[in-house]
């Protein structure tokens, strides 16, 4: 299964600074990794991608890895 995560696109001069749209993103950052209880290399094991380069932690994010983490543990154990 590949969860990617959804980050801002960059703003630019003639949007005045608001943000119109998400995108996906390369990988989740190390803060949105913590706050759900993984660590990088547990997180590359899951097949989840990893943006070592990202510094920001978005909510929608952490909410997509808890649902993941939920689907893959509930597979395993009923399996």
């Amino acid at each position: 299964m590949d969860v990617k995560p959804y980050v801002k696109s960059p703003v630019l001069m003639r949007d005045r600074g608001v943000v119109k749209n998400l995108r996906q993103g390369r990988g989740f950052s190390e803060c949105e990794l913590e706050r759900v209880g993984l660590s990088i290399g547990a997180a590359k094991s899951l097949g989840i991608h990893v943006d070592v380069r990202r510094k920001s932690c978005h909510e929608w994010n952490v909410k997509i890895l808890q649902e993941f983490l939920a689907k893959s543990s509930g597979g395993s154990q009923s399996a």
